[in-house]
């Protein structure tokens, strides 16, 4: 969720502007302010690269191995790991909202054949691949759970 922060607090940012009576971006140009050129666009940019999150992957794993610090829970793990997931999905399903995946390195950006959402690019069929999958997740975890409580007994 890290890297669509800057997104939400544009959308704050904008309809605020926009009950204090100013003029704020319509359509197109609203949606380009929000993720790309408004005050927090370059946030989001760096929060979207790969750079950022495996860079601090390197060194949680120079710190790990050194046995600097402690993280028994591995949260941070799964937390820049998480953020690396995000990246690479938005990644593979970004058509016409494309950002540098290894930005600051690189300005490279690739336009996916697969869209989140465009009904043109198989939105429709991600969305239901999407969705199963989270579902499908889901009932797992709750089989689990229900299962591990039935053999530790009642509470």
């Amino acid at each position: 969720m890290l890297p669509d922060v800057p997104a939400g607090l544009a959308a704050v940012y904008y309809g605020t502007v926009y009950l204090l009576g100013r003029d704020v971006p319509a359509g197109d140009s609203m949606l380009d302010a929000v993720f790309f050129k408004g005050p927090f666009g370059a946030t989001g940019s760096a929060l979207h690269s790969v750079v950022p999150p495996a860079a601090a992957l390197l060194v949680y794993a120079l710190a790990r191995s050194g046995r600097v610090g402690t993280d028994p829970r591995r949260i941070l793990l799964w937390f820049l790991v998480g953020w690396i997931g995000h990246t690479i999905a938005d990644f593979v399903t970004h058509v016409d909202d494309t950002r540098p995946l290894f930005w600051p390195l690189s300005g490279w950006e690739w336009s996916s054949p697969v869209s989140y959402y465009n009904p043109r690019y198989y939105g429709r069929e991600f969305f239901l691949l999407e969705h199963g999958g989270m579902l499908a997740i889901s009932l797992y975890l709750l089989y689990r759970r229900v299962r591990g409580q039935r053999k530790r007994g009642p509470g």
